[in-house]
């Protein structure tokens, strides 16, 4: 009887996350927090009765980390692992907790063991070359990831990986074509159009803006790439293409308050000092300590003869950090 309950709690669960274009259809309210409740008492019920069965801490590991309970998550993961060792997909999960919790040794550490234990599971390699980057063990994860491409050449994670892996060797030409041929075998390859968008942008090259509207058709809401594109227009001295890729970054994120800081620095360079005033104010709203805008506010009403206002904005600069030498000139200036 609790197994079929459970079963139906779950049916339930999934049946609620699934999106429907039949909008005649009466569909009930539920209440997702007293579902998830209800599945983890049901596992609760069963672990009391069988409290060696790792699969059972397991699956309410998964649902305490789906709802962003880390440490009962962690908890009953690493139950689940201690009771069934020999599992390499506990040892994964485990491994991707550690990560994403920025414990790198004891993901690395979770990885290899995975990889031990099933030497087929490309996964684990991947996430161990990923990991060995991020530690800056470069020859190990170059050796993870030729492990995957002599299984899968054709690998879209391992040759994105190849790619960075080339960035850390500071072969551009080579990172280049990797992340391509990433994107060739993963025509919907999120991170490798952006990090592409970044190494063209780099050298000022228009190719940037195709990889950075590949990347937002992918992902429509992610400001930070609108945000890239009015950081390439900007250093090309497009600058009111620069305004219009900012201003879609703030119609998605209103508090995005580098490009409210950036917006103000192009229209400082048009000429518009009074607009510009506007939008350093509004980062300044966002992020009180806001150096950059403190300082761009200040330069501004130096600009209109505002001394006054000035001084505070460059002393409040300088309380900030003490040695920002462009407030100190900036203060010099105004008071000859």
């Amino acid at each position: 009887m609790k197994n079929t309950l459970l079963l139906f709690l779950c049916m339930l669960v999934f049946s609620c996350q699934q999106s429907s274009d039949n909008t005649t259809e009466s569909i009930p309210v539920v209440d997702s927090v007293s579902i998830v409740n209800a599945l983890l008492d049901a596992l609760s019920i069963q672990i009391e009765k069988d409290s060696l069965n790792g699969a059972l801490y397991f699956e309410r590991a998964q649902i305490h980390l789906k709802n962003k309970s880390l440490m009962p998550g962690s908890l009953d993961l690493k139950r689940a692992v201690r009771l069934d060792s020999t599992n390499p997909y506990y040892w994964q999960k485990l491994g991707n907790l550690e990560y994403a919790m920025k414990n790198s040794r004891f993901a690395k550490n979770a990885w290899e063991e995975c990889a031990r234990l099933d030497p087929s599971n490309l996964n684990c390699r991947l996430d161990l070359a990923e990991v060995y980057l991020a530690v800056g063990e470069l020859k190990k994860g170059q050796q993870k990831i030729d492990e995957v491409l002599s299984v899968d050449n054709k690998n879209a994670e391992a040759l994105y990986l190849s790619g960075n892996f080339a960035l850390f060797a500071q072969d551009t030409v080579k990172a280049l074509q990797y992340i391509q041929a990433a994107i060739n075998q993963k025509q919907d390859f999120f991170k490798a159009f952006d990090l592409m968008g970044v190494l063209f942008s780099a050298k000022g090259d228009v190719m940037a803006l195709d990889y950075f509207n590949s990347a937002l058709r992918i992902r429509p809401y992610r400001f930070d790439i609108h945000y890239k594109v009015g950081m390439f227009y900007q250093n090309i001295g497009a600058y009111k293409e620069a305004i219009q890729a900012y201003k879609r970054a703030l119609e998605i994120n209103p508090s995005h308050k580098t490009s409210l800081h950036n917006i103000g620095v192009v229209q400082v360079f048009l000429g518009e000092t009074k607009a510009a005033l506007g939008f350093f104010s509004k980062a300044i709203e966002v992020d009180d300590m806001y150096l950059e805008a403190y300082f761009g506010r200040a330069y501004v009403y130096e600009l209109l003869s505002d001394f006054v206002n000035s001084e505070s904005d460059y002393r409040t600069t300088l309380m900030i950090d003490p040695s920002y030498r462009p407030a100190m000139d900036g203060l010099v200036r105004i008071e000859k």
